[in-house]
């Protein structure tokens, strides 16, 4: 069964991914955008033994952005990681790898507000109960300012959901993976 989740979802995002990114380059107006994330991470709740205090992440994007009037569309995908920080007697500390596919939309201004929403695959390495893996979410805003061509410099803010495919038993039960994510980012955009 978890195997049969898992290749779905995999191919659900290869799907998603391939679509958004080879169905826009014939469009006149659309755009590659590419980006890099580098932020923290701060759990969303207290598990036990499970939850670290702060963390790093860091993000890689790229996709095509579709200028709508005063509305920006961006169908794109990433990859990235998450570093938690625990219990530091162990050999390494827990840490995500994910490669999602999703959207952001925003005012197409000088201050570039924005919302976003991806999903995809996580697994996460150096926990005490295995390396759980599962289908990972995530929504979130970000400010941007766009005032350089070709560049935009902004921060950005995020609640990002692991949900499980394996049983992660934990001293507080068997839980999903939560967290926020927040810091800043720089797109460059190839008009």
């Amino acid at each position: 069964m978890v195997y049969r989740i898992r290749r779905l979802a995999c191919l659900a995002i290869l799907t998603l991914g391939a679509v958004g990114l080879t169905s826009v380059p014939g469009s006149a107006d659309a755009s590659l955008v590419y980006a890099v994330q580098v932020g923290a991470n701060s759990p969303a709740m207290d598990d036990g033994d499970r939850w670290p205090e702060l963390g790093a992440s860091f993000q890689l994007r790229g996709g095509y952005a579709l200028p709508i009037p005063f509305f920006d569309l961006e169908i794109e995908m990433l990859v990235g990681g998450q570093l938690f920080r625990g219990d530091t007697s162990r050999d390494r500390l827990p840490m995500l790898w994910d490669a999602r596919v999703g959207a952001r939309g925003g005012a197409s201004w000088i201050l570039y507000p924005q919302g976003f929403m991806h999903v995809g695959y996580g697994r996460a390495f150096g926990y005490p109960h295995g390396a759980p893996q599962g289908v990972i979410a995530d929504i979130g805003a970000a400010f941007d300012l766009t005032a350089i061509p070709y560049l935009r410099i902004g921060i950005f803010g995020a609640y990002n959901h692991m949900f499980f495919a394996d049983t992660v038993e934990t001293s507080g039960g068997d839980r999903d993976l939560q967290w926020f994510s927040f810091g800043i980012q720089g797109a460059f955009v190839d008009d």
